[in-house]
């Protein structure tokens, strides 16, 4: 009888005391027993250490070590990586959470030795655990399944996922670790987060296995360590790491049949970057109205409507600014309930 996989599950946390016990208690609901979880603790004050050391388990290794802030995430989880047993690795922050049935169902699909990633489905909550948005699986199952392998390369070096929320969200995602060993544990880059990078590095090495329902809760809070950084350094560093990822690569991209001409990379990127830059306080305003922060979102808002005060936009602001006066975001059902009158009577 062939041996069940263990999941090494890695966890880096910083000052998530608020949230450590629902992603403790998540993983304790699992009904696949067979993981290991190694937290590194990234120099927390508000007592999570003491939060996680209440949970006597054997399954469960905490280490603290001082404070290293987000431009180390890659190099941590590569420490975290070192202390793993298990066949598959598996990333959980310290503020997300798990369905109960996210590793049985996902371990099932590394049945097919052609698989070296599995994703799914995720949920967006607040910090009560509200639901404020979803991300699903790409459409397109090609890309959705990396197949043929590297196929997946046409989001990743659009980098579509930073107008977007990115499709395989870290909480969601499961890796082979033998694959993630190939290419030299998580790939450290000027970027701060190590799972685009590794995941789109990953694409060379084999099909991806996606589920298309829910495998993990992100939550998001105005003081989350994600808002701590500007994005347009990120997005820099994201372009940096895409243009050396083709020159680095160009090789075997070639043996899997692709080919990319740079320049018209470099122009494609540039194109992006602007909108991007552009429409970045529209995208931190609506944000803020689904996280609550209204009053942030109205300051966003009007950094948006200086730039373009076209009358859409203004009647935008309103709407916004309304939102900040009776604390409650009627932006986003209005949005919605034209998107679902579009469907029906096609409007623009």
């Amino acid at each position: 009888m062939r041996r069940k996989p263990r999941v090494s599950i890695l966890t880096l946390t910083f000052n998530h005391r608020k949230y450590i016990e629902t992603t403790i208690q998540s993983l304790l609901r699992q009904t696949y027993q067979d993981w290991e979880w190694i937290i590194l603790d990234d120099g927390s004050t508000d007592g999570t250490g003491d939060t996680i050391k209440l949970f006597k388990d054997k399954k469960i290794s905490y280490t603290y070590q001082d404070n290293t802030g987000m431009l180390h995430f890659a190099e941590n989880y590569n420490k975290v990586l070192q202390l793993c047993n298990g066949d598959l690795i598996a990333m959980l922050d310290g503020d997300d959470y798990w369905p109960e049935y996210k590793l049985d169902i996902q371990v099932k699909r590394f049945d097919d030795p052609g698989v070296v990633l599995s994703y799914g489905e995720c949920c967006i909550v607040d910090k009560n655990g509200k639901k404020i948005g979803y991300i699903n699986v790409p459409e397109d199952s090609a890309i959705a399944n990396n197949n043929p392998t590297g196929t997946a390369l046409e989001i990743f070096l659009k980098i579509i996922h930073f107008r977007n929320y990115l499709a395989m969200h870290n909480s969601t995602v499961i890796v082979k670790k033998d694959a993630l060993l190939n290419i030299g544990g998580f790939i450290e880059s000027q970027a701060s987060h190590q799972d685009w990078p590794t995941w789109t590095r990953l694409s060379l090495e084999g099909r991806f296995a996606p589920i298309p329902v829910c495998l993990g809760y992100w939550r998001r809070y105005p003081s989350a360590s994600t808002y701590q950084h500007d994005p347009i350094l990120l997005f820099d560093a994201g372009i940096i790491f895409l243009r050396d990822f083709v020159v680095q690569n160009e090789k075997k991209l070639h043996d899997l049949g692709f080919f990319y001409n740079l320049i018209d990379l470099e122009k494609h990127w540039e194109t992006i970057r602007k909108e991007f830059i552009n429409y970045l306080p529209f995208n931190r305003a609506m944000r803020m109205l689904k996280l609550g922060s209204y009053t942030n979102a109205r300051d966003e808002f009007k950094k948006f409507l200086e730039k373009d005060p076209s009358l859409k936009n203004r009647v935008g602001y309103a709407l916004v600014a309304l939102s900040s006066i009776i604390h409650y975001d009627i932006t986003h059902p209005l949005i919605s309930l034209k998107e679902r009158l579009g469907k029906v009577f096609h409007i623009p």
